[in-house]
């Protein structure tokens, strides 16, 4: 499992978004100057969190970034998977990718099942960590 900058910085746009969500859209200007991001790079990731249906655009002079669904209905996990790809991914699948062999003990490897469970668990945990819960976090 790694969590890249592009992981971090999509999450904190998401929170900047469901923030303001309530006032309208949100700029990428106004984003990055309270975010202190770059926008070229915010502009990237808002287009990956488009693609996958988490964010929306709105045109105009008064135009910006809405979330696209509710932020209760919004996880850790959706907006990592959109700019990231898999959360987790198997030392195995990850092996396989680079030889064109199998792991030499893929067939009774006692590890596989540790790393599938693993996988499951951050899995469960991310998903169970809605932007409503840590919006309402920032509020305490």
């Amino acid at each position: 499992m790694r969590i890249t900058t592009q992981g971090d910085y999509a999450l904190r746009c998401v929170l900047n978004i469901a923030r303001h969500g309530p006032t309208g859209p949100v700029s990428i200007k106004s984003m990055a100057r309270e975010e202190g991001l770059p926008v070229d790079y915010i502009e990237q990731l808002l287009l990956k969190l488009r693609r996958r249906k988490l964010i929306k655009s709105i045109r105009g002079a008064k135009g910006g970034y809405l979330l696209e669904k509710a932020c209760g209905r919004m996880n850790i996990r959706d907006v990592l998977d959109a700019v990231e790809g898999t959360t987790f991914e198997m030392i195995c699948s990850r092996r396989k990718k680079l030889n064109s062999h199998k792991c030499k003990g893929a067939s009774g490897c006692v590890l596989k099942d540790v790393w599938l469970r693993l996988k499951d668990k951050i899995e469960e945990y991310l998903e169970g960590v809605t932007i409503e819960s840590l919006l309402n976090k920032e509020e305490t």
